[in-house]
């Protein structure tokens, strides 16, 4: 009777890990999305909106990453069975691009709104963080995915004019330049198969601003070769949507070309590199024209715009920022998104990171990337406070 119990116990005990461990994981995104009661449905805007940027700076002091990088990581069952798997380290995921896009769009609003104390803790924590005294990036800058600590970098130095932030965003450029240099585009990655739509919106928004911001003619004219490979051989010619990628020798079209995060990436590069030089307005245009008629029924994107229901915040924050200003404002915005924000302030249901063309997370989540770019586009409706 003994071993019976003992075995009934450990029969208990592995069903109560599995259900923590396996079921909880997928259960959790799923409660939260369903009961609206968890959302911002019928808080004010303006309340909405303090707490979308206190929920955001709350976030980069988290030592954790909250994006949902893969699946396998959030079940027990899978990481068994991967686990000859390199996981994703805390590094890679804290010098990364969500956690980028969140400061980018954090450093954008706080100056948008005069938030002098607000951006010296930002200050702060950069400072510590992510650069030394010299102006060298306390990480090895080695991924396009770093590129947007750029911007954060210029930000910071066009507010405190110290030359350390200088010398960080020469750092950025020169990575970026080294690659182009010996591949004569950027690559997504050092000897990869696939070229691919993520390292537009990964390095252009960068280059753009590195062109204003020290008059380097350069850093445009690798924005410009970078879209114009892919406009050429990755998008489609009548509705300018973007395939992922592209194989980098056959030049052949690979992974989906309605993949809502992918036509963000290369949107917003195509918007910022428009807007700076007026090149590309028929491809800018037209893919304006054709992300409006992919809108699900509530007037937002998915993560497959055009063949999902699933709403995507990475999709549709990417997406919205990049259309003209006019067809927005942040009330509308923010009554729209209400059901998707939490009452402590993040936006819900982003995809996971997508592991390579053709394999797409199906987890959803919070993640600093839709969390930094909804305050992007919050920053477009605030008149700048000097």
């Amino acid at each position: 009777m003994i071993l019976v119990y003992i075995l009934l116990l450990l029969s208990v005990l592995l069903n109560l890990l599995f259900f923590i461990f396996d079921v909880m994981p997928y259960l959790a995104p799923a409660l939260e999305k369903r009961f609206k009661k968890q959302t911002s449905i019928g808080v004010n805007t303006i309340e909405i909106e303090k707490r979308v940027v206190n929920a955001s700076l709350a976030t980069i002091q988290r030592k954790k990453s909250i994006m949902t990088w893969s699946a396998e990581n959030l079940y027990l069952t899978l990481q068994s069975i991967h686990r000859h798997r390199a996981s994703v380290g805390r590094e890679f995921k804290n010098y990364n691009y969500p956690r980028a896009y969140l400061m980018y769009g954090i450093s954008t609003y706080l100056i948008k709104s005069g938030d002098e104390a607000r951006l010296n803790e930002l200050k702060h924590y950069f400072d510590k963080h992510y650069i030394f005294n010299t102006g060298q990036p306390r990480f090895h800058v080695n991924k396009v995915d770093q590129a947007i600590f750029g911007i954060v970098a210029i930000h910071l130095f066009t507010v405190y004019e110290e030359n350390k932030y200088r010398v960080f965003a020469n750092s950025i450029f020169d990575f970026i330049h080294a690659n182009y240099s010996k591949n004569k585009i950027v690559l997504y990655r050092e000897n990869t198969m696939n070229e691919l739509n993520d390292t537009i919106g990964m390095i252009v928004p960068f280059l753009v601003k590195y062109y204003q911001f020290a008059g380097n003619q350069l850093a445009l004219e690798i924005a410009r070769n970078q879209l114009s490979f892919f406009i050429e051989h990755g998008t489609d010619r009548e509705t300018y949507l973007p395939s992922h990628g592209i194989h980098t020798i056959t030049r052949i079209k690979v992974g989906s070309s309605n993949w809502g995060r992918g036509i963000g990436w290369y949107f917003i590069g195509l918007k910022d590199f428009h807007e700076v030089s007026g090149e590309f307005e028929a491809q800018y245009l037209g893919l304006c024209n054709t992300v409006r008629k992919l809108k699900n029924k509530e007037g937002l994107w998915d993560q497959f715009p055009g063949s999902d229901d699933t709403f995507d915040a990475s999709s549709t924050t990417l997406i919205i920022y990049s259309l003209p200003q006019k067809e927005y404002n942040s009330e509308k915005l923010l009554k729209q998104l209400s059901k998707y924000i939490s009452k402590e302030g993040f936006i819900l249901q982003t995809s996971g990171d997508t592991e390579r063309p053709n394999l797409y997370s199906r987890a959803f989540g919070k993640s600093e990337l839709s969390q930094g770019v909804l305050l992007l586009i919050l920053s477009k409706y605030k008149h700048e406070v000097r």
